[in-house]
């Protein structure tokens, strides 16, 4: 009886286990299945197999869709997702606001960045590439707003120029035409935002003379509108995206 009694004392009960320890700290399992592993198993391959799907599913989706999905998972860990293009407009805005001139620019964006178009006559007069006093204090501050924001965000953003003109042909002056016209004010622009910092390589000068005019430049009579002129003559700035390779065409953003 005394022995039984010291093996009970020196046994531990357990769910569907029973441990009886020895004198040389021998422990001897009964009752176990080998089989939980696969219950483990099954759940990770499960995931494997839902994450290998999500990678599939994102290879084919294009910028919007992709900002899309990482908006709706952002949201569903409970923290917020702000796309790059709307990003960059909010800061934008934000600087334009400041320089007092958000009121005289139109301004678009999407997931590439944002453009700015400014009328020509912000800094041009008639038939002229040489930029205006108004014109210069206003690209200066500009470029070195976006520089110290840059330095703030530790983000180097692609600057493109465009320079646009109406259709009607250069009639005198010494440009020939318009792309050249349009060229060398988008080229004035590009070099005054070097002189203030910014690095070539990340500028580009474009002309479009007037193959692209955002609103009919004829009335229904067939006459000129000066109103619809005015507004083809114009600059762009984009901002865009530092993982941006291509360049968007003029008016593939919306306002």
């Amino acid at each position: 009886m005394a022995a039984i009694f010291k093996l009970l004392k020196k046994t531990k009960l357990t769910n569907d286990t029973i441990v009886i320890q020895n004198e040389k700290k021998e422990i001897i399992h009964g009752g176990h299945d080998d089989s939980n592993w696969l219950v483990s198993y099954a759940d990770m391959m499960t995931l494997l197999c839902g994450f290998f799907i999500m990678l599939f599913s994102m290879a084919k989706l294009d910028a919007p869709q992709y900002d899309g999905f990482k908006e709706a998972l952002a949201k569903q860990f409970g923290g917020e997702y702000i796309p790059g293009g709307k990003q960059t407009a909010k800061f934008m805005t934000q600087i334009l606001q400041e320089m007092g001139i958000l009121d005289q620019v139109i301004m678009k964006s999407d997931y590439t960045g944002v453009e700015i178009i400014f009328q020509s006559t912000v800094f041009f007069d008639t038939l002229s590439s040489a930029i205006s006093d108004k014109g210069k204090k206003i690209l200066e501050e500009l470029a070195k707003k976006i520089i110290t924001r840059e330095t703030a965000e530790k983000r180097k953003y692609k600057i493109v120029i465009e320079g646009h003109s109406d259709s009607r042909p250069v009639l005198s002056g010494i440009y020939p035409s318009n792309w050249e016209l349009s060229g060398a004010r988008s080229a004035r622009v590009a070099r005054l935002f070097i002189e203030n910092g910014f690095e070539k390589e990340r500028l580009t000068a474009i002309s479009y003379s007037d193959a692209f005019p955002v609103v009919p430049e004829r009335k229904p009579t067939g006459e000129f509108d000066e109103e619809s002129l005015s507004k083809n003559r114009r600059v762009v700035i984009r901002i865009l995206e530092p993982k941006q390779d291509s360049i968007p065409f003029p008016n593939q953003l919306t306002p």
